[in-house]
Parts: C-alpha cells; structure tokens; sequence
C-alpha cells in the first residue's frame, strides 16, 4: 500500500492514548494471578456490541509484496498513521488446517484491534461426519487459551460458486457448521464470536438464505458486497446500498447484529470511488442502523480494491473513518 505522502507516518495523542489504556489492561491481564492457566475472565466472552448508534470499523490491509512481519504490521500502522486513527478490527485469513491465533492476533489486540479470522473451506460432508473434530478441538483449545474476544468466520461466502468444491450442499454446511460450533461450546471457547457470511448476492438470489445454520449456532449475520465494475465484465456500477439491501431485509429477521466482513470498490472515472466511499458512509448510517460492523477489503487481487488507489477515494475513506459512528 502507497497511502497519501503527505499525510506522512504519524500517530495521533488520541491514538496513543487509547493503545496505551488498551495495552496498560492486556499487561495487567496477563501478570494477574491466574491458577488455571488462562487470561484474566474479564476478556474472554464473546466480542460486545458497540455501543448504541455505533458501527466497528475494520481492513483487511495485507502488503502488496513482502509478507514479513514487518511488513504486515507496517501495513496497519501506517493505515492508521495516514487515517489519524486507530482500527476497531483487524481481519485476516486462514486454511482449514492452519493453527492460529498467531503473533498476529495477539499483535492486533496489543494495540487495541479485536481480530476476525475467517476460517477456510473444507468438505462439508468430511466435517459433519466427525473424522475433523481434532482439527476443530485444536482450534477451539487455541482460541480459548488465547483468551481475547474474537471474531470467527467459518466458511465464508459458501453460496458461492468458487466454494463449491468444499460446500457439498446447504444440508451438509449446515451439519458442519453445527458441528464446529458444538465443539466449541463444548470446549469453552466463549470468546470465539461466530459470524455466518454469505455473498452479498446470494440474498438477492435467495441461495445464501438457504445456509443458515439457525439462531441458536450464529452471533453475528454477515455478507460480502462489492461493486464489481469496472473490471468485471458486464458488471454494473452499483452503490453499497444496491449491493447490500437485499441481504440487509432478510438479516434483520433474524434479530442477530449484522455486519460486512467484506465490501470494496473499485476506480473508474475520477472521483467516482471516493464519491461512493462518500454515498456508502451516509447509506450505513441512514438506512442500515443494523449494521453494527463494516470491514473493508484493502487489497489488491485480481482487482485493485485497495482505500488509496486515487487521492480522493483515500480521502473519503479517511472522511468515514473520522465519523462519530464509526468509532465507537
């Protein structure tokens, strides 16, 4: 990422602040006598809502090259630097068979982001059988032992065509997903927040509706909008709201906390992304109370959806993150 020079490399005294109070209670946390081994009760429950009229705010922010520690946290810092504030959430993602949490997560809470590991694909019908509950025990042993709120997002987008390899059929989803979850109740793993995130478009088709695994196995209710023009042929040009309304009517049934684990834009003509930025900060606020957490997709894969690809998409971006509903 290239942000904006002259906004330079700075930290705001509210930032310091903030990290300072943050990482002043992880320190105390971890030195407080704890004869079971874990963290200090107090953080290990499930992620809170933010407070009323509030939404977190959050990037996936990789680097564009190196992939170094350094480089990934450059990549945070100098966001944060660049936006003169500190992210709510910082998002990052793993293959079914990895282990985490990693130095990342503990990295991100040390400075005052909740982490969201969204949890890679695997053979819905190998999950519910039972033959990877080790996979999943490990995982929720870890996440427990880690003892900081989390976000956790089995599976994502399993409406989706690219995922039809893993995800045999909403029966099976469902199975497995009941079945991840189960074990992680059965394991302690309060802490672990679960997030259930089709496409944003499977709502609009009535195909995401049909991977809901019921109430009682979800925290929060999530979708990926993006505006897939220019760069996808035959896309149209579509604001935030267009792409979200349709998941956002049926999300509100349920009566979960909703949020966007994914959404980007990309550039076409000049000022066109930033207005969007600029519609999409309004939108969420007027028409979508509901959604109490929004995370961006800063990065550049086959398109380039990254906040600073021009000065006044940054711009823009910098203007939502600045908002009181934002920053809860």
């Amino acid at each position: 990422m290239s942000p904006p020079s002259t906004l330079g490399r700075w930290v705001s005294s509210g930032i310091s602040r903030r990290r300072s109070s943050i990482f002043a209670f992880i320190v105390l946390a971890m030195l407080l006598p704890d004869p079971l081994g874990e963290r200090a009760s107090a953080a290990s429950g499930p992620v809170p809502l933010p407070p009323s009229g509030k939404a977190y705010f959050g990037t996936y922010s990789p680097p564009l090259n190196s992939w170094t520690q350094d480089a990934q946290k450059r990549e945070y810092t100098q966001l944060e630097a660049n936006l003169g504030r500190s992210l709510d959430v910082a998002h990052y993602y793993y293959d079914w068979g990895a282990s985490f949490p990693t130095w990342r997560e503990s990295w991100h809470v040390a400075n005052g982001r909740i982490p969201m590991m969204s949890w890679g694909h695997y053979n819905t019908d190998v999950v519910r059988s039972g033959s990877q509950d080790a996979v999943i025990r490990a995982r929720a042993d870890a996440i427990k032992a880690f003892g900081y709120p989390v976000f956790l997002r089995p599976m994502w987008e399993m409406d989706g065509t690219w995922t039809r390899t893993w995800v045999k059929s909403p029966a099976s989803f469902i199975d497995a997903w009941r079945r991840i979850h189960g074990i992680f109740k059965s394991r302690g793993a309060t802490n672990a927040t679960f997030v259930w995130c089709p496409t944003a478009w499977g709502f609009a088709s009535g195909e995401a509706q049909k991977y809901y695994p019921g109430n009682a196995y979800v925290d929060w209710v999530c979708a990926d909008p993006y505006n897939w023009a220019p760069g996808r042929p035959g896309a149209d040009w579509r604001s935030l709201a267009e792409a979200t309304q349709p998941f956002y009517s049926w999300g509100l049934t349920t009566g979960k906390p909703l949020m966007l684990g994914e959404y980007g834009c990309q550039e076409r003509a000049s000022g066109e992304k930033g207005a969007w930025f600029t519609q999409a900060r309004n939108d969420l606020k007027v028409k979508f109370p509901a959604i109490r957490a929004v995370f961006y997709f800063d990065s550049y894969t086959k398109y380039d959806w990254r906040v600073d690809t021009s000065s006044s998409a940054f711009s823009a971006f910098k203007a939502m993150g600045a908002d009181p509903y934002f920053n809860p």
